[in-house]
């Protein structure tokens, strides 16, 4: 009896009952503001509005107490930040499905919260499974390797599956009403995106490649004045499939995608040869990018713009809206439900940050940051954890996967503060979108998994 209790997380689970009082006043307070009006009969009454949002936070407790049993040693600091960033979406949708409701009717969106919900018990499951499956034994079993020999020697399969799912989306995709885009694949009830998967590919693939030639890759034998190179056998398939990559997102105009790529990219690369001029060559390379498709996509122009000067913009309105939301916000916001976050398009996907900022104040916005700080930290910490055979292939995996989550919230973070050009792509575990949501759990439970193993 003893020994189970020592099992037990206690860090994860004080954690996590501390989330779930702060979701249940969150919900309170929301609930509130539309009791007795025509948005509480047009949501189905309260409540419709509380279950889809407060179920699946609960799910969080039973699986801190599913990996205590099964996986007691994985890093007890990874779940709660993941289950604060997800119950803020939940709350985010059970909050604006009514007002969108009352605005466009109940089938222009359709039941956003409890879509939401069932894409975070999904995703909740999907962790479960890649984090709890005897994994390792099966793999040994049917293919003699480990599930992480696996990963690792199979890398030019998961690239070409990953790259033919994008490829499939260029032909038989579909996109937003009115744009150019291909971007998801219909499934009937559900819409696959292939780019969110691609990254964990990408992430894997290189990964593999430059674990198994980070030395040759260290050493520089050729030189192009004061430029020195590696041979560029090994270093040029890395690269035609990151360029692959990156042309087929391009050619998608899903140029959201193609910066994290490329950001990740770069980042693994210097992490594995530690090499400067990397980025450097890298960032000059992007700059030339940027230039042309500047000039050549039109797309590109007109997001530039809109970064630029939005108010001399026919299409300005979106980004002048997201910066009125975020001033009216203040310091503590004007409440849960008391703002008009629906006035700003696209506020559960590409403003969900823009949301957060009106009602709950710099004070919110700040705490999110953090909760992504505490992440990043937590995965460069298991990084920096791990030891024995598969050292090098689990690390850099480890900071990949890390990254996506870093990297996806300041592009899209910087986008709605018109610190950068705004680009399409999600608030991890915040935003609305089910693929978004059942990758990241995916990359939760493979982190966690990775974390068990660090710790022997």
């Amino acid at each position: 009896m003893l020994d189970k209790l020592r099992r037990i997380r206690f860090i994860e689970l004080q954690l996590l009952l501390t989330a779930l009082l702060f979701f249940a006043s969150g919900y309170l307070l929301t609930s509130l503001r539309f009791v007795g009006t025509d948005f509480d009969r047009s949501a189905g009454g309260l409540l419709s509005l509380l279950w889809p949002s407060s179920l699946p936070i609960l799910l969080f407790v039973l699986v801190s107490l599913i990996l205590a049993w099964r996986l007691p040693r994985a890093d007890q600091l990874i779940l709660p930040p993941v289950a604060v960033l997800s119950g803020l979406g939940l709350l985010l949708t059970a909050r604006l499905e009514p007002q969108f409701n009352a605005l466009f009717g109940p089938d222009y969106y359709g039941s956003i919260a409890s879509k939401q919900s069932l894409f975070v018990l999904a995703g909740v499951l999907l962790l479960l499974g890649m984090a709890l499956a005897p994994l390792d034994r099966i793999f040994i079993r049917l293919q003699r390797m480990s599930f992480m020999d696996w990963l690792r020697h199979h890398r030019w399969i998961w690239i070409i599956v990953g790259l033919a799912l994008v490829a499939i989306t260029l032909v038989a995709g579909e996109g937003p009403a009115g744009q150019d885009q291909r971007l998801w694949i219909d499934l009937g009830p559900f819409n696959l995106q292939p780019s969110e998967l691609l990254k964990v590919i990408l992430v894997i693939f290189l990964a593999s490649y430059l674990d198994e030639h980070r030395e040759v890759m260290n050493e520089l034998p050729f030189r192009i004045g004061r430029l020195r190179l590696p041979p560029l056998p090994y270093l040029l398939p890395m690269v035609a499939m990151w360029g692959l990559s990156m042309g087929i997102i391009i050619i998608q105009r899903d140029l959201g995608a193609a910066l994290l790529l490329f950001i990740l990219f770069l980042s693994l690369l210097y992490v594995a040869t530690n090499k400067g001029w990397y980025v450097i060559v890298g960032l000059a390379a992007f700059a030339l990018g940027a230039y042309g498709m500047y000039h050549l996509i039109p797309r590109v122009g007109e997001r530039v713009g809109l970064w630029l000067d939005p108010w001399s913009m026919a299409n300005g309105y979106q980004p002048i809206q997201a910066l009125y939301a975020i001033s009216a916000g203040g310091v503590f916001g004007v409440g849960l439900g008391q703002g008009f976050p629906y006035l700003v398009p696209a506020a559960h996907t590409d403003y969900a940050f823009t949301t957060i900022a009106e009602e709950m104040g710099l004070a919110g916005a700040i705490g999110v940051l953090i909760l992504y700080l505490l992440l990043m930290y937590r995965g460069y910490h298991i990084a920096l954890s791990i030891n024995g055979r598969f050292r090098g292939f689990e690390q850099l995996l480890a900071i990949g996967l890390t990254s996506i989550w870093v990297i996806q919230a300041f592009i899209i973070i910087g986008g709605n503060l018109q610190v950068i050009p705004l680009t399409g792509i999600t608030l991890p575990f915040i935003s609305y979108g089910g693929s978004s949501v059942l990758v990241n759990f995916l990359m939760v439970g493979l982190l966690l998994r990775i974390s068990a193993h660090a710790r022997g």
